[in-house]
């Protein structure tokens, strides 16, 4: 964009001449506030206008009255959107680098991670969706946007990738991306500082509450810490009430934190709430494929198929394992790999001689062997005591032993409401710790624990 015809006085005259007309104010009002604007810069797509006042309620004024009529009028004509920074006199080039780099350095989204290259699957389809729908309309679609699921699904891939979507459909927005540590570490630092302790949150509430777009991973870190807890809550707050985008990702539901706070609950729920949960063989397989690609590996279909059938907890460990035959291939002078060559790479990585391996559908499998009932039924709507009881036994044992959520539980299930996995978890508990009908239930879940086991 071409912004030195700017820097010429009349020109620059006429521009604010006829901001004056688009907003209608006085001569009166024109000379006290626009007749002694001088034009800065432009930088990226953010123009710079200075006043000759030093007072901080100056540029609140002109950003409440008049910013949206500067943005119209000179990004017409120099044919771009563009976003107006009022200064005060008092600053100068070197403060707008300064806020240049910030803006920067806030930018710590991992290159890889895109909607281009996130694959889609049963598992995550929705997950993927509502990612798409937020980041064409952040701020206004759903706000905020809670993605949940174990570790390694993609959900900070997904986070990635609404914040990449929108800096490249406007390259000014300020998007900021931090796991839940990093931002307990930076108010952690901030109270710290001591006596100047107050310029130090200031600081960091201009880091965080002026931002378009906040993510936050792993948020289940901060419950329970107080200080983190409360300037989440206020950053919240702020950009909510500012219209500006929130995106949360946890391990799990936030309506499973036993100690989260009722406000903390009600805000999360404002918009929408989407879960991530362990991709099935084909989109395993597809994710196997996709990296191959980008790796630049030939890799058959039969190594695929044996990576994807014994890898299934989540996507980080199926990289791994391409990434260890990848460089297992680089130790013999980039040999093609064979099933063969596959399998002595991953011999320390995939124990598939190990049938203790324990998962959801070994758990299937056992309870259904023990308690004499088939995995069609369990999967079924049937209610049968002798359904339901074996099918409660796997929801509780899922659970206990997986550490997966209630609602992956109920997704493997074929089920879509998690509170009946919540119930089913909350009658074999009791079951168990009942003195008088639970010594059977006691006795069964352990022999089938020992199986699972290997014990």
């Amino acid at each position: 964009m071409n912004a030195e015809k700017f820097t010429n006085e009349e020109y620059w005259r006429d521009i604010k001449k006829k901001i004056q007309r688009e907003s209608s104010v006085s001569d009166i009002t024109y000379n006290l506030w626009f007749d002694n604007l001088e034009f800065i810069e432009l930088s990226g797509n953010t123009v710079y206008i200075r006043t000759d006042k030093d007072d901080e309620r100056v540029l609140s004024y002109l950003n409440s009255k008049f910013k949206l009529y500067f943005e119209t009028v000179i990004g017409e004509e120099l044919g771009e959107q563009i976003t107006v920074k009022f200064l005060l006199n008092d600053s100068t080039n070197n403060k707008i680098e300064e806020e240049e780099e910030e803006r920067v350095d806030n930018d710590t989204l991992n290159p890889d991670y895109t909607f281009e290259s996130f694959v889609v699957g049963k598992n995550n389809r929705m997950a993927h969706q509502v990612s798409v729908a937020v980041a064409e309309d952040p701020g206004k679609t759903w706000n905020p946007l809670y993605i949940y699921g174990g570790p390694g699904l993609g959900k900070t891939h997904l986070m990635h990738s609404i914040g990449h979507f929108i800096l490249k459909k406007d390259p000014t927005k300020k998007v900021i991306y931090v796991t839940s540590e990093e931002f307990t570490n930076d108010v952690i630092e901030s109270l710290r500082s001591g006596s100047n302790s107050v310029a130090s949150m200031s600081k960091l509430r201009d880091k965080y509450r002026t931002v378009d777009v906040l993510m936050i991973d792993d948020i289940q870190s901060i419950i329970g810490r107080e200080s983190t807890q409360e300037e989440f809550f206020n950053t919240f707050n702020t950009l909510h009430a500012a219209g500006k985008q929130i995106i949360i990702s946890s391990d799990k539901n936030f309506k499973e934190f036993k100690t989260l706070d009722e406000r903390y609950i009600s805000r999360f729920a404002w918009g929408m709430v989407v879960d991530i949960t362990p991709p099935d063989y084909e989109t395993r397989s597809a994710i196997l494929r996709n990296n191959a690609e980008k790796l630049n590996i030939k890799i058959s279909e039969e190594i695929i198929d044996y990576i994807a059938s014994n890898v299934k907890s989540n996507v980080r460990e199926l990289e791994g394992a391409l990434n260890k035959i990848n460089g297992f291939s680089k130790l013999y002078n980039n040999k093609e790999p064979d099933l063969e060559f596959a399998k002595e790479a991953l011999k320390d990585y995939i124990y598939i001689s190990d049938s203790n391996m324990i998962t959801f559908d070994r758990i299937v499998d056992v309870v259904c062997q023990e308690c004499n009932a088939s995995k069609e039924a369990i999967m079924s709507n049937r209610r049968n005591a002798d359904i339901v009881y074996p099918r409660h036994i796997i929801m509780y044992l899922a659970y206990d032993m997986l550490g997966i959520t209630y609602q992956q539980i109920a997704n493997n299930l074929h089920r879509s409401d998690h509170t009946t996995v919540i119930s089913g978890c909350k009658k074999i508990e009791e079951d168990i710790n009942s003195n008088k009908s639970g010594k059977n239930t006691r006795e069964k879940v352990e022999s089938i624990k020992k199986i699972l086991s290997g014990s």
